[in-house]
């Protein structure tokens, strides 16, 4: 199915072109700086580290509106860039990890986002160690996608 979706011809159009694989690359970056800013800024705040005198939901539900944005931009780009080298992206382990670290992200971010705003009885330890365990996915899907890089 990989070697179908290699073959076709948005595939080709998309890998033979350096101006839509550019165009591509820097929307997908893009993207991933909105989603890298919002986990960093809600992180922290979770942490304690940063705005600590604002409320967390005042600042996790407008980083968690940018998120949802990058991710989309991310999201969709990195399909695209994914069609022209498909099997070989998805053998990789690097990939797959970087894959994995995104869902454990997003389930830790939407997790914390539903228990730790909605909810009154949310602890200020539970707030900082959610804070600390998303920011440390977010930076290791950052690094999972620098690796893969390199290593393509």
């Amino acid at each position: 199915m990989l070697e179908t979706l290699q073959e076709s011809w948005l595939a080709h159009a998309i890998g033979e072109s350096q101006m839509i694989t550019a165009l591509l690359s820097s929307l997908h970056l893009i993207g991933f700086t909105l989603v890298m800013g919002s986990a960093l800024i809600s992180g922290l705040r979770r942490t304690g580290a940063l705005l600590a005198d604002v409320p967390v939901g005042d600042v996790t539900r407008p980083a968690g509106r940018a998120l949802a944005t990058g991710l989309a931009i991310s999201a969709c780009t990195g399909i695209l860039l994914f069609v022209p080298r498909a099997s070989g992206a998805a053998a990789n382990p690097i990939f797959r990890v970087k894959l994995t670290l995104i869902v454990a992200a997003l389930f830790v971010t939407v997790l914390l986002h539903r228990t730790m705003v909605t909810s009154p009885l949310a602890s200020t330890g539970m707030q900082r160690l959610g804070g600390a365990v998303g920011l440390a996915l977010w930076i290791g899907v950052a690094l999972a996608g620098c690796a893969f890089i390199l290593v393509e």
